[in-house]
């Protein structure tokens, strides 16, 4: 009796291996054929702080003339621009879009010409190649750079543009393209200031956050000059005017230029 109850139990054993085999092969199969359902992202909750109290009159640019060597990028751009007001910088690549802005940034000097700036003017520039972002510092350094923010403020920045947690600590040069544009425009939030100098500042973000950071500019109240080459982005902020380079032609906006803001 003893050795059929072995038998018994030793075919019982065999059986329930050859269940747990199948069942194990039959799980890798499932798993092999799961098709992993995309992670949802948190949506970009961007809040502006109002602006500081600026003039009438923001910025005056005067016969401004920029060459490199022979090439004459642009000559006699003159325009001035109105508080709260915004101004879309248009025109084929190499028309001087970009050292316009770094111009009126003060990170370029004209050949000829000036800028000047009201008093109460306080002006924030996005550079599209991320010039201000430094290897071997950690976002909240560059944060800290903006004066009058403490860590607690600089890390709900951060935190409103995605980059929450322990990416605060993270070596800013190891960010993605669009990890770098979000810790640019975080220090523009931090920055209190009144008028936005925005040289492609959706490069690089999904649609998702373009559309987030789109909405929270559009209602914030302060002064902009934008170089964009994204017509969703530019029909959100639906600017005053537009300055065509390298003439300096001066033009009210009108949905029919979203056409020229895609091709420029």
């Amino acid at each position: 009796r003893l050795t059929s109850q072995a038998n018994s139990m030793r075919g019982q054993t065999a059986k329930r291996a050859r269940v747990a085999k199948n069942l194990d092969v039959r799980a890798e199969r499932i798993a092999a054929q799961r098709v992993e359902a995309p992670k949802v992202k948190r949506r970009l909750d961007v809040r502006l702080p109002d602006p500081p109290p600026a003039g009438r009159t923001v910025l005056e640019a005067t016969g401004l003339w920029k060459s490199y060597g022979a090439l004459d990028v642009f000559e006699d751009v003159t325009f001035d621009v109105g508080r709260g007001e915004r101004l879309l910088i248009i025109g084929r690549n190499g028309a001087g879009k970009t050292t316009l802005l770094k111009i009126i940034a003060d990170r370029l000097d004209a050949d000829l010409g000036e800028v000047r700036l009201d008093d109460r003017t306080r002006p924030g520039y996005f550079a599209q190649e991320h010039e201000g972002i430094t290897a071997g510092r950690n976002l909240l350094d560059h944060m800290r750079e903006n004066g009058g923010i403490g860590d607690e403020q600089g890390r709900a920045v951060l935190g409103m543009f995605g980059l929450s947690g322990g990416k605060a600590f993270q070596d800013a040069a190891s960010l993605s393209g669009g990890e770098k544009t979000k810790l640019a425009l975080a220090q523009l939030v931090a920055g209190g200031h009144n008028l936005l100098l925005l040289d492609e500042p959706t490069n690089n973000l999904d649609p998702s956050s373009r559309a987030a950071i789109g909405s929270a500019l559009a209602g914030w109240g302060g002064t902009m000059i934008l170089v964009s080459h994204d017509p969703d982005f530019v029909r959100a902020l639906q600017p005053d005017r537009v300055l065509t380079m390298p003439d300096g032609t001066l033009d009210y906006f009108s949905e029919e230029m979203l056409d020229l803001v895609e091709l420029a």
